[in-house]
């Protein structure tokens, strides 16, 4: 159980997504051109409404699988956002018996995200990486939100729950890896919060759907507080609750340092 828990803390380090800043830089001279401009800023959009400078979370996952009994977690997240580095810190408060596990996530411009756990038996830290499988088939990549492996187009505007969206294709940019070759999402064209996600591999195959419910708000910030993904792969059904949400005038260092991962730890 332990093992499980520090996976889906590695996966959570980012609800709501949004990430180190894209490049939106595009040429403008042919209409395939202005596609890839706008689709490219429509995720910049999103990501500048998502990216306070601080936030603090206390979210829910709600694992459902064919195979196994329903498994619940809460978590309480720690985020801090600059123009150069995004760290989030992410610590388990249920189930008791999981309770203290953490991570720490880094993500800095042109550099692999960093997922770093300590291991209180052998007083170690550890990484990971964001493309590792986790617990409910979920990768840390998906929620942390690196949009900025991927080259944007705009395909249209999309209807989606009620609300009007705008829908891009998102395609890996040369030189990134990912189990992830390809997106398609749909973001709210009042709001800009994401509407609609769907995950493909190299194959076309659809891997993972992200579906947004409840949109709240908090301090002049719209953000999604309920999340429904099915993952296609294993056939599991995973619900994401943002419980609580604040944007705090700031939160101390200590909270991204590693050593702050001890702790939490369970004596």
């Amino acid at each position: 159980m332990k093992r499980i828990a520090i996976s889906l803390a590695a996966t959570v380090a980012f609800i709501g997504c949004g990430g180190v800043k894209n490049d939106t830089t595009q040429p403008t001279s042919s209409p395939v051109a202005s596609n890839a401009d706008r689709g490219n800023q429509i995720v910049a959009d999103y990501q500048k409404d998502a990216n306070a400078p601080f936030r603090q979370d206390h979210v829910r996952f709600t694992i459902r699988s064919e195979k196994d009994p329903v498994q619940i977690y809460e978590i309480d997240v720690w985020r801090r956002n600059t123009d150069s580095e995004t760290d989030t810190l992410s610590i388990i408060t249920k189930p008791a018996e999981d309770a203290g596990t953490g991570s720490l996530a880094i993500e800095r411009p042109g550099e692999a995200t960093v997922n770093m756990t300590y291991a209180a038996s052998r007083d170690e830290y550890r990484e990971t990486d964001t493309g590792k499988m986790f617990f409910g088939g979920l990768t840390a990549q998906e929620l942390l939100g690196e949009w900025n492996k991927y080259d944007f187009k705009y395909l249209g505007d999309k209807p989606v729950n009620g609300r009007t969206g705008s829908e891009v294709e998102g395609h890996l940019r040369k030189g990134e890896t990912s189990t992830i070759d390809s997106v398609k999402a749909t973001f709210d064209t009042e709001t800009h919060v994401l509407l609609e996600m769907h995950l493909f591999d190299n194959t076309g195959k659809e891997l993972r759907t992200y579906t947004s419910g409840d949109i709240k708000e908090q301090s002049g910030h719209k953000y999604v507080a309920r999340t429904e993904v099915e993952n296609h792969v294993y056939n599991s059904h995973i619900t994401i609750e943002v419980i609580t949400r604040e944007y705090p005038a700031s939160i101390d260092n200590s909270f991204f340092q590693r050593e702050k991962l001890k702790t939490f730890v369970r004596k």
